[in-house]
């Protein structure tokens, strides 16, 4: 796969901001994992794309909005590392945040097969380069 493909699966934001929940979870292969790395606050693992629509609509659930805004895609083989910000609005506080994340997606045959969260850029782009 080359690099242009593999940054444009890395686009989802544009998916996940437009509110394409399916269009997200079609670009993961049918046996894809999410796993956090040990850095990140929420240690829950997911699998399988029913797994990850699953965390994916809980995450959706408890905000108003929920908005990715990436900041930089870097490629490393098969595999992408895009930083950027969560924007999001509580739905009960009504209070609006930024949280940064990183995260190192793993590619194959145009499908995301793993997508791991780190909180740290330097950790994301070891995990890419030690894959």
């Amino acid at each position: 796969m080359s690099e242009q493909e593999n940054l444009e699966i890395a686009r989802l934001a544009e998916r996940w901001n437009s509110g394409d929940l399916d269009g997200v979870l079609d670009l993961y292969a049918e046996e894809a994992a999410m796993h956090p790395a040990a850095d990140w606050p929420e240690q829950a693992s997911s699998h399988a794309r029913d797994g990850i629509r699953e965390n994916m609509e809980q995450w959706r659930s408890v905000w108003e909005s929920s908005d990715i805004e990436v900041e930089s895609l870097e490629n490393y083989g098969d595999r992408v590392v895009a930083s950027g910000a969560w924007h999001t609005r509580g739905r009960a506080s009504g209070l609006d945040g930024r949280w940064g994340f990183n995260i190192v997606l793993a590619l194959r045959d145009g499908k995301i097969v793993l997508h791991e969260w780190f909180s740290d850029h330097e950790r994301a782009v070891a995990a890419a380069r030690d894959a």
